[in-house]
Parts: C-alpha cells; structure tokens; sequence
C-alpha cells in the first residue's frame, strides 16, 4: 500500500495545539523515569570489561 493513500486521512488533518499548554516541562517529565535502568546490567558488564583488561594488561 502506498503511505501517501495509507495516511491521506491524517496528513492535512489540522493540529490542535491547546493541549501543549498543559504538558509537563521537558525537566520534569525526565525525573519521572531517572528509577529506571535503560540497560540493567550494563554497569556490572562495563566493570567486569575493566577488570578482563586490567588482567591482560598485567600479564
């Protein structure tokens, strides 16, 4: 299907920017997920990294 026909209906669809006025500053929506790990684990595979090196390093 081509994308123009697929989304004919919403690409002249006019924006209602009323409800931009209530949202959240950019600063504070960002703490809401500063108790979420993006990559569990990433920190404990960058120190076991550092520590393969160190020991090749050694030898």
């Amino acid at each position: 299907m081509n994308t123009e026909n697929q989304y004919a209906d919403i690409i002249n669809h006019e924006w209602n920017d009323t409800s931009l006025k209530d949202r959240m500053p950019l600063s504070q929506r960002a703490k809401i997920f500063l108790p979420f790990a993006a990559l569990t684990g990433y920190e404990d595979a960058l120190q076991n990294m550092k520590e393969m090196h160190e020991k090749e390093l050694e030898l």
